[in-house]
């Protein structure tokens, strides 16, 4: 009887050792890497999968079946993904083409464009409140699978509760792809484990996960940040006390050419400037979010456009099956003749740029510009313009005036006050340097919450002896949607502070004042109350401030490490969505100098105000 056991137990062990080595063979190295299940278009013909070969060796996936349990669609013979080779299958291709900008490598659901090969068998169409799907090979053995929205289905693939779209502020569960977490060193997926865990959805993991992802964005070519060490020049510009004399000379000295790409464009002066430069030859293009074109905005765009430039609106028109592939077109920069790019904080507003007469102040808001001449930040900076500026295949973009809505109310005289003499300038002149930089740019939503590099990489160098000062319009006290908390929905960047201070460093955190709402769970008060309380186990504290009079606008840290400094600046809030749905840009600039000129715009600022909110304990609160 025991024998017998024995006997049985070995046969079972080698079934096990088969199955497994006939799915291996088969190939575990191809996996489903994302699904769109749930399209915004009407219809939902553009339902795709994608698959990627992960592996080092090529693999024959001819005759492989897509199956959600119900239709089943095959590939043609002899089909082979290549290593890291990436394809996209779709119901129908001149749909998928209509959201994504690109046409899917297949198509399953009838021949829309006799360029993209069709799939053999019954189409599939997947259930937007949850479904399966399967990867099977030639022999109909198990490959991979996925198991979305409906917790109650299985596969014999899968382990645990399904993938669930992540909900996020303004972000639609409608149109979300479900994507698999990638590794930060080379833009694979994390080994797999057949549990939501794998997928960049993952609710339980505030690092890699609690991701979304839209069609248009350009995930795999941003995936990394842009890293450089060459010779340039670099010129720190901090407003309101000399911002526009900068712009102002970058555009004068245009020769070919200026690209804008920007929230929001109303400062007349600038507008008169770059008419100034249309009249001389110079072609001049503005790329701006929709969203945010008010009255003066729809005047500056049609005076350029009276005088031969283009404007261009990112905006969406469901209507028609468009939709925005950002929630906010927040980033703000331009390129000036290919050659000089300049990137900051603020519009092109009188806000953070009066032209006013600085010699008796100004008023405006704090802020500041990166310009530089790195060849490739230029050509980084390009290419995203090149990808956000897709009108030909993105229908997102389009040309100012095609709405009715696009134009300035009949009769309307523009705003050219700006400035005041409130503010005693501080700082007359920017920081100017030449020579070899270590410059990193990073974007939202693609990279710039990498662990590794990016802001949080930066943040985490900051050790005992080091000095992280951070100057923002707002840091949320925590992320997450409704009554949450940090404990629930962490704002890592926020952590990120609060864990350098752990480690020693003298961390000091100044927000926005001015705009503040205290009421709000979710305001500047609320995270130095939530800050505030760690300063008597930690070298951290937290401030309110208001120092140029129209609030703090920045989204500037500086970080004194060691022998040298680093200036992280840009357009991106303290907001999950500025991270995860806002087309947002920032530089990292290794330069002790550019660090001690901007610390003392810091320090200037700081030392104007001492509000440091505290929670007021209730034994305190009973003394008289």
């Amino acid at each position: 009887m025991k024998t017998r056991l024995l006997l049985f137990l070995f046969l079972l062990l080698a079934l096990v050792i088969f199955s497994s080595d006939a799915r291996a063979n088969s190939s575990t190295s191809v996996l489903i890497t994302a699904v769109y299940y749930d399209p915004f278009i009407l219809g939902e013909a553009s339902e795709a999968v994608q698959l990627q070969n992960t592996g080092n060796s090529s693999v024959t996936i001819g005759s492989w079946t897509l199956t959600d349990g119900e239709g089943a669609v095959s590939f043609p013979a002899d089909v082979m993904l290549n290593p890291g080779q990436k394809i996209w299958v779709s119901q129908s291709a001149v749909a998928f083409q209509s959201e994504f900008g690109f046409l899917p490598d297949y198509e399953y659901g009838g021949n829309t464009d006799p360029t993209v090969p069709d799939m053999n068998g019954s189409a599939l169409s997947f259930a937007n409140a949850g479904d399966e799907v399967i990867l099977q090979d030639d022999t109909e053995a198990l490959i991979d699978a996925i198991v979305y929205g409906n917790d109650l289905l299985g596969a014999s693939d899968w382990v645990g509760m399904a993938v669930h779209p992540y909900k996020i502020g303004s972000g639609a569960t409608e149109g979300q792809m479900l994507h698999r977490k990638m590794q930060e060193a080379d833009g694979k997926p994390v080994p797999d484990t057949n549990t939501r865990a794998d997928w960049a959805q993952d609710p339980n993991d505030p690092q890699l996960g609690k991701r979304v992802l839209y069609p248009g964005w350009r995930l795999d070519e941003f995936f990394q940040t842009t890293k450089t060490l060459e010779n340039a020049t670099i010129k720190f510009c901090v407003a309101p006390d000399h911002l526009y004399n900068c712009v102002r000379d970058e555009i004068n000295a245009a020769t070919k050419s200026i690209a804008v790409e920007i929230y929001s464009f109303d400062n007349a002066n600038l507008v008169d400037l770059l008419i100034g430069k249309l009249n001389g030859g110079v072609k001049v293009s503005l790329l701006l979010d929709g969203g945010a074109l008010e009255n003066q905005g729809k005047w500056a765009c049609q005076q350029i456009e009276a005088h031969g430039g283009e404007c261009w609106l990112m905006a969406s028109k469901p209507q028609s099956n468009i939709h925005k592939r950002y929630d906010n077109l927040h980033a703000k920069w331009m390129v000036v003749d290919g050659q000089r790019a300049l990137i900051g904080t603020e519009n092109l507003s009188g806000d953070g740029m009066p032209a006013d007469d600085k010699r008796d102040g100004t008023f405006g808001s704090r802020g500041g510009y990166l310009i530089t001449t790195s060849p490739t930040i230029v050509a980084a900076v390009q290419a995203t313009w090149n990808r956000d500026f897709d009108s030909a295949h993105l229908f997102d973009v389009r040309r100012w005036g095609t709405n009715t809505d696009d134009f300035p109310p009949l009769g309307f005289v523009p705003n050219y006050k700006d400035g005041g003499n409130t503010y005693p300038i501080r700082f007359p002149n920017p920081f100017t340097a030449s020579g070899a930089f270590s410059i990193e740019l990073l974007q939202c939503p693609e990279n710039c919450l990498r662990q590794s590099d990016a802001l949080l990489g930066l943040i985490q160098r900051a050790r005992a002896g080091d000095t992280l000062d951070v100057e923002e319009l707002y840091e949320y006290p925590f992320w997450g949607i409704g009554a949450s908390n940090a404990m629930r929905d962490p704002n890592v960047r926020l952590e990120a502070y609060i864990a350098a201070a752990r480690r020693g460093a003298h961390v000091r955190i100044l927000l926005d004042s001015f705009f503040d709402v205290r009421s709000n769970p979710r305001s500047n008060y609320s995270t130095c109350l939530y800050v505030n309380g760690f300063d008597s186990q930690y070298d951290i504290q937290c401030r309110l401030g208001n120092p140029t009079g129209q609030g703090i606008h920045s989204k500037m840290v500086l970080l004194r490490h060691g022998g040298t400094g680093f200036v992280h600046l840009g357009s991106i809030n303290g907001s999950e969505t500025a991270s995860k749905l806002n087309r947002e840009l920032a530089t990292q600039v290794e330069s002790l100098a550019a660090f001690n000129y901007l610390e003392n715009v810091f320090e200037y600022d700081w030392a104007t105000t001492r509000f440091a909110p505290h929670r007021q304990f209730l034994p305190f609160l009973l003394r008289r």
